[in-house]
């Protein structure tokens, strides 16, 4: 049985591609979810989480096991690589990559093994333009699976590598829209409605001025947003400047 490492909370892509992985008999996965103390949305991701191996294991025959669950703190606290973090620090003033890629990068680099992250191709591409301005995207050789991607220096250049060459890039050729498509087609988009994407949730629901909720609405997912967030989304300038207020007086 072939073990993959999925990098995963519960979101779009993420769910994407661990459906696609529990159509595998042979394979058995390994949920890692890696807990950002400064984000809201973490009980509902994990709710999310729970949901979705449940209904999934009730269709599907690859073996889920037990998520593993890792600090941020920790990571930076024990996983410390001081060419990796330089890496990281120059794609993110460059590039503008997530925070997150140092996390992953240090986990991967301190447990000595590759992980699948569902990175895809969209509208603003900050990890692809990294990763083709700074290294090479090519595809896994003689891999278990197919259409798998890793990144790998270009010439000189390595930052690219640092950070990205122990993740696995395995949707990097789709868009969200694809996604919905092939979930669509296989009979997977009941169990992708379950997925969570907001970072600052109100009332349980999505608020619309996070990352992901602007994903969302230029990702052709703009259907998951409710309407009060399409409508704070759509003048995410005013509410913005609201919400700053409200958090420095000490309003949620």
């Amino acid at each position: 049985m072939n073990k993959v490492t999925l990098l995963w909370s519960g979101g779009w892509d993420g769910t994407f591609r661990f459906l696609e992985l529990m159509q595998h008999e042979d394979i058995e996965i390994q949920p890692i979810y890696v807990i950002d103390p400064g984000r809201e949305s973490t009980p509902y991701e994990k709710k999310a989480m729970k949901k979705i191996i449940f209904e999934a294991s009730k269709r599907f025959p690859a073996k889920v096991r037990d998520i593993q669950f890792y600090e941020r703190d920790w990571i930076l606290q024990n996983c410390k690589n001081e060419k990796i973090s330089n890496a990281f620090r120059y794609l993110r003033k460059n590039y503008s990559i997530g925070t997150q890629y140092e996390w992953f990068a240090l986990l991967c680099d301190k447990l000595n093994i590759k992980m699948e992250s569902a990175v895809v191709h969209q509208y603003h591409g900050k990890v692809e333009d990294a990763i083709h301005a700074e290294g090479k995207l090519e595809l896994i050789e003689n891999d278990f699976l197919p259409e798998r991607y890793c990144v790998k220096k270009a010439g000189e250049k390595n930052t690219a590598f640092l950070v990205f060459g122990d993740l696995i890039l395995p949707v990097i050729k789709l868009s969200k829209e694809d996604e919905e498509k092939i979930a669509r087609q296989n009979g997977w988009l009941d169990i992708m409605k379950y997925t969570w994407f907001c970072h600052t949730p109100i009332h349980g629901k999505p608020f619309g001025l996070c990352s992901p909720c602007d994903d969302a609405m230029n990702t052709g997912m703009e259907w998951r947003m409710p309407r009060c967030a399409q409508f704070r989304y759509k003048n995410r300038k005013f509410f913005r400047l609201i919400r700053a207020i409200k958090r420095k007086i000490g309003i949620r």
